[in-house]
């Protein structure tokens, strides 16, 4: 029987480019979410990036009865992003960069209950992990500008989150940056995640120093 994939929240152009992968590789079927009651989805993908403020698709997806297994596919692909959906029963980080062969294996996997994050990400050398001197020569906003990234905004919606400016968001960065090391934004992802500046960080982190 093939395994009945649906697409959540994913565009016309994003829905007949997996309608074709999947049949090329066969042994699949790109389903409507809408008949799961009448015969339940297998894997259901769900694009996360770019979905507003407070959208619970991804977890009404991980608990609805007649979806086995949930996976999120998407371009935003980045290290630090896959740890919280993967913690709270999402079986699946898949990039949309994957060929049909990889997304195949990779749904089989999913369907066959194992866990599974393709392309595998990058993990920090380990002098990398162990450096804390660098965290303290950031102001607060720089600090704050890399949790934001380490959790997948954009510059413009980090400067719409911390009510500054685009410059400001950008001048934050290159500081951030030549203090770090990092030279592009998965470099820095990975650094601000290692250094425990990721999304439960921004709580924590005052808006009250202006540099």
């Amino acid at each position: 029987m093939d395994i009945r994939v649906a697409l959540l929240g994913g565009d016309e152009l994003v829905r007949r480019g997996l309608d074709s992968m999947l049949k090329t590789l066969g042994g699949f079927e790109l389903v409507s979410v809408k008949d799961r009651a009448r015969t339940p989805v297998d894997v259901a993908l769900v694009e996360t990036f770019g979905a507003p403020r407070g959208d619970t698709t991804l977890q009404r997806a991980v608990a609805d009865p007649f979806i086995r297994h949930v996976a999120v596919y998407t371009w935003n692909h980045q290290p630090g992003l896959s740890h919280e959906p993967l913690a709270h029963g999402v079986a699946g980080y898949l990039s949309k960069s994957l060929n049909a062969a990889q997304l195949g294996r990779a749904l089989r996997s999913i369907h066959l209950g194992e866990t599974v994050v393709a392309p595998l990400l990058p993990v920090l050398p380990t002098k990398e992990l162990r450096s804390t001197t660098q965290v303290d020569l950031l102001t607060v906003r720089e600090r704050e500008t890399l949790a934001h990234i380490a959790t997948g905004k954009s510059n413009d919606e980090i400067a719409r989150q911390m009510q500054i400016s685009l410059n400001s968001v950008k001048s934050y960065i290159r500081n951030a940056y030549r203090k770090t090391g990092v030279q592009s934004r998965s470099q820095a992802v990975l650094w601000a995640v290692s250094h425990g500046l990721g999304a439960e960080a921004l709580a924590d982190l005052s808006v009250g120093d202006p540099a």
